[in-house]
């Protein structure tokens, strides 16, 4: 039999731990910054997921970054990460009957919105992707700092923070636009599901 997460009053198992584990690697957990006591998560089932918010991100060179003042940060099409974003989002909270995506505020939905803070790339942006011939690989693209909010999409009562850093992708790879897309995708893929999962938990599944 499952444990009835919704017993222990502040429901920090099933929904609060699921909703941002693996999000970069699978190993990779967020716990939650706050939770409001009390929450009947049972009440909720479906997202009202907010487009990914991008508006100041800031880039933050890694430690052994040489004129670190050199480092600026150009986001090239950032429609393009936004639309990766809900891509995933919609096939797995949406796709194969899973049912679990609201267009609008209302009873049993949860709001969520996710907010990329900063991001540290492990080479410098523009910088070049070979060294004496060799192509350069790194384990993943980089680091970013995000913060993700749960409110009740009907009253905007703020439930849930999760603040953390991820580590974009696991695998070494080839230092290019395309990998670090990919790896991005892959993190994104990883926080749907988790999300699926948090809501199945909390209704026994």
């Amino acid at each position: 039999m499952k444990p009835n997460f919704l017993s222990r009053g502040t429901a920090l198992a099933g929904l609060l731990v699921l909703a941002f584990s693996g999000t970069a690697m699978a190993q990779q957990v967020m716990p939650p910054t706050w939770v409001k006591d009390g929450v009947d998560w049972s009440q909720y089932s479906k997202y009202l997921v907010e487009p990914l918010v991008l508006d100041n991100v800031q880039l933050v060179p890694p430690p052994w970054a040489e004129n670190p003042q050199e480092w600026k940060l150009e986001v090239r099409e950032p429609g393009m990460v936004q639309q990766i974003f809900s891509d995933a989002i919609a096939s797995e909270l949406g796709g194969d009957g899973a049912g679990m995506l609201a267009d609008e505020p209302g009873p049993g939905v949860l709001e969520v919105e996710v907010e990329i803070l900063s991001v540290t790339p492990w080479l410098r942006p523009g910088s070049a992707t070979q060294v004496d011939g060799m192509n350069v690989s790194t384990l993943g693209s980089g680091e970013l700092a995000a913060t993700v909010e749960m409110r009740d999409a009907q009253t905007r009562e703020l439930l849930a923070i999760w603040a953390g850093e991820r580590t974009v992708g696991d695998e070494y790879q080839e230092f290019t636009r395309e990998n670090n897309l990919g790896n991005l995708e892959k993190m994104f893929v990883g926080f749907a599901k988790r999300l699926h999962e948090a809501l199945d938990e909390v209704h026994g599944k």
